[in-house]
C-alpha cells in the first residue's frame, strides 16, 4: 500500500505558483459549491482552520484545494483531511523552488513541519498521503526549460526523503500551452513533467489544457474545480492500483 490508511488523518501537501495559489472566485461558485466540506482543514496563519471562503493565500479566492479536499472527504468519509498549501505567483523552480536553498521551498517546509508538529502535539494520528504540484510557467517564460527536468526530479526525491516516504504519490498538473509560444520554453517544461512521471513510480502528470480560464495563463473558478478534481482522480488511481 502506498499510504498508511490506518491513520485517522490524511495529510496532503500542495505547492506551486499562481495556478496552485488560485484565481478562482468564491462568489462565482454555486451556493452548494461554496459550502465548506466537513472534515477538511487547511493550515492557515499558523493554525488548522476549516477549509472555506477566505481561507486561502488570496482572500476571496481559491485554488485546487477546495475541490480536492471535498473529493478526498467523499472518498474517505471516516478520515479527517488535512491540507498544507504553500504557493505564490511568479515563483520558479530554478530560483525559488530549487532544492539547493530555494526560498519558497524553505517556506513550504517551515509551514509543513509546523503543521505536522501541531498534529503531533494534539496526538492526532496522521499519514502523509501525497503531494500536489502545479508549477513551471515561470521557468518556461524565463527560458529555463532545459534545467527543469533535473530540478524536478531532485525535488521529488527530496520531498520523499524529507517526509520519509520513498514512494509518496506526487501528482502534477501539466502547464498550459500558452507558454509554447515563440521564445518560450513551454514545450521543454511540459515534456519534462511528462518524462518525470514516466521515470518515477507513483508520479503522475495530467493534461490541463481544456480547463476553463480567466485569462490565457490562469484557470477561473470552474477551471480550479476541474484542477482539484483531476488531482483527486489521479491520486485515487495510484492508491487503488496498489
Amino acid at each position: 500500500m502506498v499510504v498508511d490508511v490506518s491513520a485517522k488523518a490524511r495529510v496532503f501537501l500542495l505547492a506551486g505558483q499562481s495556478n496552485m495559489a488560485g484565481a478562482g472566485l468564491y462568489e462565482k461558485l454555486k451556493k452548494a459549491e461554496q459550502k465548506p466540506p466537513e472534515g477538511v482543514k487547511i493550515w492557515h496563519q499558523g493554525q488548522w482552520q476549516q477549509l472555506g471562503p477566505g481561507i486561502s493565500a488570496n482572500k476571496g479566492r481559491f485554488g485546487p484545494e477546495l475541490a480536492f479536499g471535498r473529493a478526498m472527504r467523499n472518498s474517505f468519509p471516516d478520515d479527517a483531511i488535512h491540507l498544507i498549501k504553500t504557493a505564490a505567483g511568479g515563483t520558479s523552480m530554478h530560483k525559488h523552488w530549487k532544492v539547493e536553498g530555494g526560498a519558497m521551498l524553505r517556506r513550504f517546509l517551515t509551514h509543513a513541519h509546523a503543521a505536522l508538529r501541531d498534529l503531533e502535539k494534539n496526538k492526532v494520528e496522521y499519514s502523509i498521503n501525497g503531494m500536489l504540484w502545479m508549477q513551471g510557467e515561470s521557468d518556461a517564460a524565463q527560458g529555463m526549460g532545459a534545467e527543469y527536468e533535473v530540478s524536478l526530479k531532485k525535488l521529488i526525491k527530496e520531498m520523499r526523503r524529507e517526509f520519509e516516504s520513498s514512494e509518496m504519490p506526487f501528482i502534477m498538473g501539466r502547464i498550459l500551452p500558452t507558454f509554447d509560444e515563440p521564445q518560450g520554453n513551454g514545450p521543454m517544461v511540459r515534456e519534462a513533467l511528462q518524462k518525470t512521471a514516466k521515470d518515477f513510480k507513483n508520479v503522475v502528470c495530467f493534461d490541463t489544457d481544456h480547463f476553463e480560464r480567466i485569462n490565457k495563463g490562469h484557470y477561473n473558478h470552474r477551471g480550479q474545480i476541474q484542477l482539484g478534481n483531476a488531482f483527486a482522480q489521479h491520486f485515487l488511481k495510484i492508491v487503488q492500483t496498489e
